[in-house]
């Protein structure tokens, strides 16, 4: 090594040495130089002209200088100005610390960032006037209102102290009422930080905290974080994370006494009872209601909001629509709008809201209470509509809740190559007090409903129209189909009987003699038109008209039909059919038909009467 070389690296070395003994003089001389009643003094005066509340301190001020000079502050009480010699408790805090500069701290002016909270308590609520518990005249609520006051655009005017830093939080706890309020409502376990290193740049906070006895997570970010709080428009994101749910929101938000949000929301529930259950509402109607997601972008305005553009799934269904919502404080929500699936199980979706008769949660009561307990007034459309174990498409229905009714009508969709329309609707005491239902079917495929639903005896097939309007005095979970009245109406053009051999039960009856049905179920008998009319009590159908008219001869039908019991008791007779041209009417075959469906006992009039059968 060159002497100029050595001579060089000599001087680095000691030049480190000193730089490193300077450090550490002022590393330890600093302490003996500060002024420490000044910086205690001044952390409580800051924390005052922050709050604009009073500070009251239970322990003296602690220090520390390494890594960073830290201040920390024991039992911190802060409380509202007396008023009258009265003062309310905002928070209670165990610990405040925050970091402060040397040098300023030297010249008795020490500045403070980047607090420490541990264990605080924090108090927030409102008078009965409305007035906010912390709203006082400290030096952020002066920038809020300088902010509030100034034009648009126009650079809010410069404050004390604009460095907050960033604020930790350990184990915190914020207890929400208004005055006078019997409950509290409390979230703790809070943990996190509150990012903003100062008035004009963006913050950010994360924080998560026992909510309802749920983990949650909360995340926020603003851009303009001044003018959001001064009851202006800023940008803002936030998403809230528990199991119950998760909720992401950015856009537009506005915090005045027209405040809104404009902007994309996504909510995701596994369970939407449970996330109701959170929120302490309990309705039992959508408890069946499992998986929930929704993405829209979402505008409100008062206690109104618009989704649109709306994608929602729910369990194994898709819509997409247009939903308004209507949370008033002084009544009860209403949700309105339309919905287009491709795909949806009507049985699953009204089984939702109470159990359907005849299933298998009949036997268990079922609470109305929700029919007064929201609104609703929904346009439902789908490709494909399941009702087990048919299949609709292209339906377009309505489910509507008002002032304790409820109704699902059904004004369009395709069935068996026909159409149907149909109505359920409850009265004034919900389903506990009864529910009348109506359908309307038009050149329906009658046959495929017979075989779907594997019928058996005689019955026709080929396209007809029906019509049923029924009613029930029963709870709807406690009715089965022989707990309804109302009537039946059928007409069919060209179709068939079946499992009716028209020759085979004419010569049955010639015999005069008592015979099973079965002995002449062996054919089908086509006809031209077929008209059923009957009336419907509880259990018990009276056949007011029933005409099957064949090529040759028409079959009639009048009697009672107690189904609750799957018996029969018909006069029918089969006679040639009305010709005006006929020149040899034969005589008419009269019977009568007994015993229990699908194999009914055959009684020939003729026995009856002690009569012999004309041949």
């Amino acid at each position: 090594m060159t002497p100029s070389r050595f001579i060089r690296s000599k001087h680095l070395v000691r030049g480190i040495l000193v730089a490193l003994v300077l450090l550490f003089g002022l590393r330890v001389g600093f302490p003996f130089l500060l002024q420490t009643d000044t910086v205690g003094d001044s952390i409580e005066e800051t924390l005052e002209a922050w709050t604009g509340a009073d500070v009251q301190l239970g322990k003296a001020p602690e220090f520390s200088f390494w890594p960073y000079p830290r201040v920390t502050l024991g039992n911190v009480r802060i409380t509202s100005p007396a008023v009258n010699g009265k003062s309310e408790e905002l928070a209670s805090i165990e610990a405040v610390s925050a970091t402060f500069d040397l040098i300023g701290a030297v010249r008795g002016q020490p500045v403070f960032s980047d607090l420490e909270l541990v264990r605080p308590t924090v108090r927030v609520g409102w008078s009965p006037t409305g007035v906010f518990n912390w709203k006082h005249d400290g030096w952020l609520t002066q920038a809020i209102d300088a902010t509030a006051s100034a034009p648009e655009g126009q650079a809010i005017p410069a404050m004390p102290s604009e460095r907050l830093g960033t604020i930790t939080i350990t184990d915190g706890v914020l207890d929400v009422a208004s005055t006078g309020a019997s409950k509290t409502y409390s979230v703790s376990d809070i943990n996190g930080t509150v990012t903003w290193p100062s008035l004009r740049q963006p913050m950010d906070l994360s924080l998560s905290g026992i909510v309802n006895g749920e983990m949650t997570r909360w995340a926020f970010g603003c851009d303009q974080p001044l003018a959001l709080l001064a009851g202006r428009n800023a940008n803002a994101r936030t998403s809230l994370s528990a199991n119950p749910a998760t909720i992401n929101f950015e856009g537009m938000a506005n915090l005045s006494h027209a405040a809104f949000v404009a902007g994309t929301m996504q909510l995701s529930t596994p369970s939407l009872a449970h996330l109701l259950a959170w929120q302490g509402k309990e309705i039992s109607a959508i408890g069946n209601v499992g998986q929930v997601n929704v993405k829209a972008k979402v505008t409100t305005a008062g206690y109104s909001a618009k989704l649109e553009g709306v994608k929602l799934a729910l369990d194994n269904a898709e819509a997409s629509g247009v939903l308004d919502v209507n949370l008033p404080p002084d009544g009860v929500p209403q949700i309105g709008g339309t919905l287009a699936f491709d795909h949806i199980d009507l049985k699953a979706l009204l089984t939702a809201f109470s159990p359907l008769p005849g299933t298998e949660e009949t036997a268990a009561p079922f609470d109305t209470a929700f029919l007064h307990q929201f609104g609703m007034d929904i346009r439902l459309s789908a490709k494909t509509a399941d009702f087990a174990p048919f299949s609709l498409q292209n339906l377009a229905a309505g489910m509507r809740i008002e002032n304790g009714r409820a109704s699902f009508d059904v004004g369009d969709s395709t069935l068996l190559d026909g159409r149907m329309t149909g109505r359920i609707a409850l009265n004034e005491q919900g389903f506990k007090g009864g529910a009348r239902l109506q359908m309307s079917l038009s050149n329906v495929d009658i046959g495929a409903i017979v075989s779907t639903l594997a019928l058996p005896g005689p019955l026709p097939s080929g396209h007809g129209s029906a019509d049923f309007e029924l009613s029930t005095d029963e709870a709807l979970w406690a009715t089965t189909v022989s707990d309804m009245s109302g009537q039946f109406r059928l007409r069919m053009g060209p179709g068939t009987l079946t499992h009716f051999d028209r020759r085979a039960f004419e010569d049955m009856v010639a015999k005069n003699a008592f015979f099973n049905y079965s002995e002449a179920a062996d054919g089908a008998f086509d006809f031209v038109r077929a008209d059923l009319e009957a009336r419907l009590d509880r259990g018990i159908a009276e056949l007011t008209k029933a005409e099957i008219e064949g090529n040759e001869k028409l079959l009639t039908l009048s009697g009672m039909i107690p189904y609750r019991s799957a018996s029969l008791a018909l006069a029918g007779t089969l006679a040639d059919r009305p010709q005006a041209d006929a020149t040899v009417v034969n005589p008419a075959v009269s019977f009568f038909v007994g015993g229990s469906w699908p194999e009914p006992v055959i009684s020939p009039v003729s026995i009856l009467t002690g009569q012999q059968p004309r041949q």
